[in-house]
């Protein structure tokens, strides 16, 4: 069974800006019920914050004076929408990082695939199959 990814990435509707106050990314994640935003400027993409990255630093003295390009990662997973499901969960697992970045034929930022997205098509392709 060869499904693509791109069939269970969610497509990026949320971005935000690496000169944004981490209040803005947390607002900006509850809004939109999402745990990762990519951090792009000028339709590059230069890291991906977390909600967890996020909540490390809330309530701290210096929290005000920083950005979320102060606190990204850019150590980033990208993958391809044709790559297989099961080679982009391997990865994930294989490197521990919650999400990727899919790109699409021309390279650009098309979507992100999360752990829960790689649960979610378990779940879809198990309950697919017939019982033995």
């Amino acid at each position: 069974m060869n499904v693509s990814v791109e069939e269970y990435t969610s497509p990026i509707l949320v971005t935000i800006d690496p000169s944004a106050t981490l209040d803005e990314a947390l607002d900006m994640m509850q809004e939109n019920g999402i745990r990762h935003l990519p951090v792009v400027r000028e339709e590059k993409v230069l890291g991906i914050v977390s909600e967890r990255d996020l909540l490390l630093h809330v309530g701290k003295n210096w929290t005000p004076m920083m950005k979320v390009g102060d606190v990204m990662s850019t150590n980033l997973l990208s993958v391809h929408l044709n790559d297989t499901l099961g080679d982009v969960a391997y990865q994930l697992s294989s490197q521990k990082v919650g999400s990727a970045i899919v790109l699409d034929d021309d390279e650009s930022l098309y979507g992100i695939f999360t752990t829960t997205d790689a649960l979610n098509a378990l779940v879809e392709i198990m309950n697919q199959q017939p019982d033995a």
